[in-house]
Formats: structure tokens, sequence, C-alpha cells
């Protein structure tokens, strides 16, 4: 059986730059931040601020604690500030005179907390600033099926294995996102099971933040992390859809790979993430059924996306045969009216030891033709385009 309770951190990608005069304060944030994974905190004291930006690199977010506010009368801040571009500033201090919040103002902090606050206000002012400097934008990999059981969840899971197995960063910096709220069959095929009770946050989606995303993730050694919960009502409840597009915001703003198992349904959320998602993987199966269904949803994305869409037609559980196959790869071209298409070979027994060890077709046996098609199509249509 595979072991599923190795911690597993998403990259450091979110550099913070925390000045305070304060050991403790400066402390009690670090730890903090720090512990979210996602920052890394870098405290001085207050009049360091004054030197500017190291040559390096400019951070995310710059975290300034003016205390009583007499760092503010000092004739350098104003140019200090300067120098810092367009970096976020978060001011921190205690009461302050009119003058000097008038000083703040002309800092251009983007935003101001008053001593004492609590570590919900100081996530939340950190994630709402973060300007995205230092973060390469996310990539969002879309897996959907033509029809039920066409493979894009088994698919789905070892695209992002294949991400995450390339380096420990990798693997920290990918996550999947099962959006099959009725199985939940991304974390049912590796025996995960996610028993937060997601009723009052799907209630008030705003409190899902980037600290709640650390408690209601599931995560499997070595690699990715998965968000995946079994809520079937979730598409009908009134605020079940701005739950779905909080959980995704957040994974993109976290993570440098998102990989989307998204069901061939009618959800809320359907034509949204196919009109984001930067490729997109359509499955389907050499049976008539499976694709007339695939031409329909094929049809739909460019619609929704035009032609420039970056979409990969994926014809699974092909038969390895010299004759009895009922659709040729020129046929398939002619149907679809496009000149690539990947083809994936069936191994029946393959999947179904995977499914009975709730372990990942390559775990099983990375060697066999269906894995060596995964493979040799990830490495075309996802590292070309890294």
């Amino acid at each position: 059986m595979n072991a599923i309770n190795s911690k597993i951190l998403p990259t450091r990608r979110k550099r913070i730059a925390l000045f305070s005069s304060d050991p403790n304060l400066r402390r009690d944030i670090a730890t903090r931040l720090d512990s979210l994974a996602i920052y890394d905190v870098q405290p001085e004291e207050s009049a360091a601020f004054l030197e500017g930006p190291k040559a390096d690199a400019l951070p995310s977010i710059v975290i300034l604690d003016v205390g009583d506010g007499t760092l503010l009368e000092n004739a350098r801040l104003i140019q200090a500030r300067g120098e810092w571009a367009k970096v976020p500033l978060i001011a921190l201090s205690g009461e302050l005179s009119q003058d000097r919040i008038r000083t703040l103002v002309r800092l251009n902090a983007a935003d101001w907390l008053r001593k004492p606050f609590d570590n919900k206000e100081l996530i939340n002012a950190v994630s709402f600033h973060d300007s995205g400097s230092e973060a390469t934008k996310s990539r969002v990999l879309t897996f959907v099926s033509a029809s039920g059981g066409a493979g894009a969840t088994t698919m789905a899971l070892s695209a992002a294995e294949y991400l995450a197995k390339k380096s420990t960063n990798a693997a920290s910096a990918t996550c999947l996102v099962d959006l099959d709220f009725q199985h939940a069959n991304c974390s049912s095929y590796l025996n995960l099971y996610n028993e937060f009770d997601l009723a009052s946050v799907i209630s008030q989606p705003d409190r899902l933040d980037v600290e709640l995303m650390d408690i209601i993730k599931l995560m499997r050694s070595p690699g990715f992390t998965l968000y995946s919960f079994e809520r079937p009502q979730l598409p009908f409840e009134p605020k079940g859809q701005d739950f779905v597009f909080k959980l995704l915001d957040l994974a993109a703003y976290r993570f440098d790979n998102v990989v989307i198992d998204l069901p061939n349904r009618e959800t809320p959320w359907l034509n949204t993430v196919l009109s984001t998602s930067d490729e997109i993987f359509l499955v389907f199966e050499l049976n008539v059924v499976s694709l007339r269904h695939a031409k329909q949803t094929y049809s739909r994305i460019r619609e929704l996306r035009g032609s420039g869409a970056s979409v990969t037609l994926v014809a699974n559980k092909q038969k390895r045969k010299w004759f009895g196959n009922y659709f040729s790869r020129s046929e398939l071209q002619k149907i679809f009216k496009i000149p690539h298409i990947k083809i994936v070979s069936l191994d029946a027994p393959l999947l179904t030891d995977a499914v009975n060890r709730a372990l990942l077709p390559a775990e099983v046996h990375a060697r066999a033709r269906f894995n060596k098609d995964l493979k040799a199509m990830f490495r075309e249509r996802l590292d070309a385009k890294a």
C-alpha cells in the first residue's frame, strides 16, 4: 500500500520583506507566514527599510512596522518608499496622530493594520495584496472525458504524477483539483479520503484562504497535493459555485501547475474552466457514442475559445491489433478535422491492478505500453509548453 502521510510543502515563491523594531512581532509574523509554506519571510529592523531593496530581486510584499509613528518623521522615508517601486506596502502601527496618518497615506500604503491584530487579518492582507512579482503564472491543465469511464481521471492523476516526478520543487508546486464532487474518484483511486466537513466553508466561501487550503488538502508522498471532496449536493448549493471558483483561484495562486479533473456534465463552472484552461485534454473511447460526445464537447470548446485554444484529443483504450479496430487514426482525423490525435493503448490488467492497490499506473509497471503512451504525450504537450 502506498504511503500517504508524508509532508508535502508547496514551493516558496512569495518573498516577503518584514521590517520591525519589535523582535517579538518579527518572530510572530515570520513564524505564522512561514507555516503556510508559500511565503519566504525575511525579517529586519525597521531602519533597514530606509536602505531600499536588495540588489537581487524585489519581494512580493513589504510589511513595515512604524511602531508609534516616530519612523514616519524620518526625512528619508518618502524617498526610500520610491525605491521599492510598486511593491505593495502593508503598514503596521499602534495609535497614530492625524499628521502621521497623512504621512502614511503619502507613502502609498496598500493596507494598514492597527496593532494588536489577529493572524487572520494579516494573512488576508498579504494574500490580497500579493503582487506576484516573483511568481510564475500558474499553468492550468484540464482533463475532461467525452463520456463516462473514458479515462480522464486516470490521465489527470498520471499527469500530476508526471509533473511531480521532475524534482522535489516540481512536486511541491503541483496540485490536482478533483471537480467530481459526486464520486471524488481522484482520492478514491488512491485510497485517500477527505474527512473535513466543508458545510460551513461552502456556505461562506470567503472563509477559504491559503491557511485553510493547508488544512483541507490531501497529501501523497512523494508527489503532488490533491483537493478532492465527496459532496454530491455541492453543485446545487446556493454558494457552491462561489466555493469552487475560490478553490480554483487559490490553487492557481499557490501552485505552478494546477491539474483539473473536470466531469463532462452541466455545472455552473464547466464553461469557465474550459474557457480559462491553458491546455485541455479531451479523452474519448473508440466507440460511436463516445466519439459523438467528444465531437460535441470539442465543438463547445471551440465556440468558447475559438481556434486558438490548445486542445489535445486523446483516443483512449485502443486495442493493439492489426485488424478489428473500428476507427483508424486517419478516420479520427477526418471526424475532428485536425491532423494530430493522440492514441493510448488499452491495458485493462494494469489499470485494474493499479486501482485495487491504490497505486498510480506508473507505480505498478512504468514500462507498460499504456504508461509509455502517456509519457510520450505528456513530454510533447506539457514539457514543450512549460
